[in-house]
This record gives C-alpha cells, structure tokens and sequence, in this order.
C-alpha cells in the first residue's frame, strides 16, 4: 500500500492452520478520479485479505471510519469462523477497545 497512515500487527489463527503475523494498513482517503464527489479510503490485512476494494463514502472521514470498521469486521469473522486474533501470542485482541462512534457507550467518565 502506498502512503499508509496507520500500520499494526496482529496474530492470527484459522482452524487447523498455523499462528502467522498480519499486517493491519489503512491508508489516506482520497477523492476518487472517476467521481469527483466520492473518497475512497484503503485498507488490507496481509497476507489475510491484500486486495480489498477501498471503503467508499461522500466524506473524507467517513471512508476513514469505513475502512477501520471492515477491519475489525474481518479480523471479527476469523473469530467468528474458530480461529483466534491477538495483539502478540497468547494476548487476546481486544475488539472492544477498537470499537467507536455511536455503536459504543461511554462510561459517564468520559463524558462532560
């Protein structure tokens, strides 16, 4: 991916299949050049999923915020399939603490 603004690394595990390193990148939204009133934002986990299409929206900041929620809706399925994702071997990814915008409550301490 060129120009990625945010990398990390997790592990995961399939079903019958051996413990390897993913690379989580989502990169810059851009305007995309067919339809100027569009962005597209890019996203891959290699080597699990390197060909996604980019997260597409109206907004700059909303193709952002789609590309980290196909993500973590990916890493999810490996989950949901009997596999297992961690932030380093045997550390369990905490889906929780990667979750935001409305579908998450805050604790009133966060709140003014």
């Amino acid at each position: 991916m060129k120009d990625p603004i945010a990398i990390d690394k997790v592990f995961v595990q399939l079903p019958n299949e051996p413990l390897r390193e993913v690379t989580i990148q989502v990169g810059r939204p851009f305007k995309d050049p067919e339809y100027p009133d569009e962005w597209l934002c890019p996203a891959s986990l290699e080597p699990l999923h390197s060909n996604l299409l980019p997260a597409r929206s109206n907004s700059a900041f909303q193709s952002l915020c789609l590309a980290n929620a196909r993500v973590l809706n990916l890493l999810h399925e490996v989950v949901e399939k009997g596999g297992s994702v961690w932030l380093e071997p045997g550390a369990s990814f905490p889906f929780e603490a990667y979750a935001f915008g409305v579908a998450v409550s805050l604790p009133n301490s966060y709140s003014r």
